[in-house]
């Protein structure tokens, strides 16, 4: 029988006898309750004050977690009136706005915006334009959140030239924003504690984007086709950097996104995400890759030692030449789409065997499709990575059987592997479900800095 704060529940015993049992949630201290109920949705949160009279008084104590969606203009209206604050997080996506109501809801926005109910706010999503071109300028009333910010996502919106100083912000998303290349660099240089930047198909401002920062941690970034867009984002100086991810997003995904990304100084960047063909050049000191093929090697990053390649050739010479610019690189993600080169290798590395430390523990290969050049890649590692956990290779779109996986491990030569505690597993995968190198922007993998497992989908 569910619980009902506030009252005693019914329990059978061993003995079918019934026992009353306490409620112990309704003894929690007001301040944890008030948590649990700022982390509801605005419907939810409301209804908790007719469980009991315990509950009755803590939405309206509780900070207030308002997402508008859904919410007739009527209703924003009431809620803000009977919610004194303050505000936890608040959410506006102009696109879920029912049409009959748009021009209500876009005349008294900047009233609700000021709303003592919003007081304090923490956390903002604001989307704000649908299609229109140029999007429409942020509300002004935004700014008067910027003293207590911790994350922040603009959508679809227009940035004016004088820009916002977020001093306590955590967490930034700028996607398919409008802003000036100054505004762009004030509003980061006025963010002193942020963590986590996601760019993504942003314009408006000069094609340079240069990144000075001793807090950040995370960037992500997508980059659309066009004379405004970004085109060279500069990693200049971010002591604390851990991870940089690009993206795919649905606008670019099978166009060349155009944008160089040169690292000039990240000494703790770890997690390196999304290296593909389509990337023109990146560059990390005076080492050079176009695309996913390096054009020279003579700056050695240690640092890195996780490594994820999308939309590549399934080539072992630009694979090898990866390890050698990121020596102690250690779980390599590659998802292909390319029958692959021919990857014979006995003779071309017989030198270099031996001599070429692979510190590789982890593997995973999507698209595997089980021809001689996949498996060459393949038996390159199974070969000649002596400290392997385990190779992941995902087929896509084929019924695999006993009989297949057994052929496989006999071209593979598994038998034969470096490392004898290294396991290997053929999953099978229909097109409809997402590979586990995400395609599409994934803010969490730029904002949730909790977990290093970023390129994994649906299973271990």
């Amino acid at each position: 029988m569910a619980m009902v704060p506030g009252t005693k529940r019914r329990r059978l015993g061993e003995d079918d006898e019934e026992e009353l049992v306490e409620d112990r949630i309704s003894r929690l201290p007001d301040g944890v309750l008030g948590d649990i109920v700022s982390l509801l949705p605005t419907k939810d949160g409301a209804r908790t004050q007719v469980l009991s009279s315990r509950w009755r008084h803590l939405w309206r104590a509780a900070p207030l977690n308002f997402d508008l969606s859904g919410h007739p203009a009527a209703d924003v209206s009431r809620i803000l009136a009977a919610h004194p604050g303050p505000c936890r997080r608040f959410s506006f996506n102009m696109f879920r706005v029912n049409y009959n109501e748009y021009s209500t809801v876009k005349a008294n926005l900047d009233s609700w915006l000021l709303s003592p109910s919003l007081n304090n706010l923490q956390e903002l999503e604001f989307l704000l334009g649908t299609l229109d071109n140029p999007p429409p300028l942020l509300p002004a009333p935004v700014r008067r959140f910027s003293p207590t910010l911790r994350v922040a996502t603009f959508e679809r919106c227009s940035f004016p030239d004088s820009a916002l100083h977020l001093p306590l912000l955590q967490q930034l998303s700028l996607v398919r924003v409008r802003i000036s290349e100054t505004s762009l660099h004030a509003l980061l240089a006025g963010c002193s504690v942020l963590e986590s930047l996601l760019l993504v198909n942003n314009n408006g401002f000069l094609p340079r984007l240069q990144i000075v920062s001793a807090s950040l941690r995370s960037i992500g970034v997508a980059s659309r086709l066009g004379d405004d867009r970004l085109k060279q984002l500069i990693i200049e100086d971010a002591p604390c950097l851990e991870r940089l991810l690009f993206f795919e997003t649905s606008e670019i995904v099978f166009q060349d996104s155009g944008m160089d990304i040169s690292v000039i100084s990240a000494p703790r960047l770890r997690i390196l995400g999304g290296i593909s063909s389509k990337l023109p050049r990146l560059q990390f000191g005076t080492t050079t890759f176009q695309g996913a093929s390096m054009v020279s090697l003579t700056t050695v990053v240690h640092s890195v030692k996780v490594l994820a390649l999308s939309y590549v050739t399934l080539s072992l010479d630009v694979v090898i030449d990866l390890i050698k610019c990121f020596p102690c690189l250690e779980k390599l993600y590659i998802q292909t789409d390319e029958l692959g080169e021919k990857n014979t290798w006995c003779r071309k590395y017989q030198n270099l065997i031996g001599t070429f430390d692979i510190r590789l523990k982890k593997i995973v290969v999507s698209c595997y499709r089980g021809n001689k050049s996949h498996v060459n890649f393949a038996k390159f590692f199974v070969s000649n990575a002596p400290v392997l956990e385990s190779m992941r290779f995902e087929i896509q779109d084929r019924n695999i059987n006993c009989v297949w996986i057994e052929r496989q491990h006999r071209l593979l030569q598994i038998e034969n592997r470096a490392s004898r505690d290294a396991q290997f597993y053929f999953v099978s995968r229909n097109k409809s479900i997402e590979s586990f190198i995400s395609l599409q922007t994934r803010p969490e993998q730029v904002h949730d800095l909790s977990t290093a497992e970023l390129f994994e989908r649906i299973y271990n």
